[in-house]
């Protein structure tokens, strides 16, 4: 640590009598430190550590803060949309943590309703198959030939009914592993061998 930041005090009582720094503050092998920094935070009566660093490799992904739907990326319409807004996000604060705290919040919000938009359209989609295949079941009692356009209908659902089960089990394994718990067939068996408490 810097001494710039080493010896600084980033809180303490007014009266001086009960203090507390910041001894450490562990990066990535990746990230070369740069300039370090106390600064004051507005908010807190807490200092906080201002850190600049340079990637020198390529830096290793792990999990954040907040989920994204990284599927809706895919969408170029979204993504333009995206680039748009940002570029009007931009200037809107000079100090890059109040930034920072304003733009993930518009991020958050901008990605909520856009998943919530292609939800409502899967939604309606998914019903739109199902009452057209109940008209062409309907027309195929009445001894019209609709076997080519069933399957189709059927096909669709199908799909709609897998990408159901894939989020199922995306979400259960996520869950799984935010929570640091693996529920592999070891520990099922060791659940089932032991005997009930009551």
């Amino acid at each position: 640590m810097s001494s710039e930041v080493w010896g600084n005090y980033s809180w303490s009582k007014p009266d001086g009598s009960v203090r507390s720094w910041i001894d450490f503050l562990f990066t990535s092998p990746t990230v070369k430190p740069g300039q370090r920094s106390m600064v004051a935070v507005h908010f807190s009566d807490h200092r906080a550590v201002s850190f600049e660093g340079e990637l020198t490799g390529q830096f290793p992904a792990g999990p954040g803060s907040w989920q994204q739907n990284c599927s809706l990326l895919e969408n170029e319409e979204l993504v333009a949309n995206l680039r748009v807004a940002y570029v009007e996000w931009r200037d809107i604060f000079h100090s890059a943590d109040e930034w920072w705290e304003w733009v993930m919040d518009r991020f958050r919000s901008f990605f909520k309703d856009a998943s919530r938009a292609a939800a409502g359209e899967k939604k309606s989609e998914f019903r739109q198959l199902q009452s057209t295949l109940q008209r062409l079941f309907e027309l195929k009692l009445r001894g019209w030939e609709m076997d080519g356009e069933l399957e189709e209908i059927q096909k669709g659902l199908a799909e709609h009914f897998r990408e159901d089960s894939r989020k199922i089990i995306f979400w259960t394994r996520t869950e799984n592993l935010e929570k640091d718990e693996k529920c592999n067939s070891f520990f099922f068996k060791k659940l089932h061998s032991t005997p009930p408490c009551w």
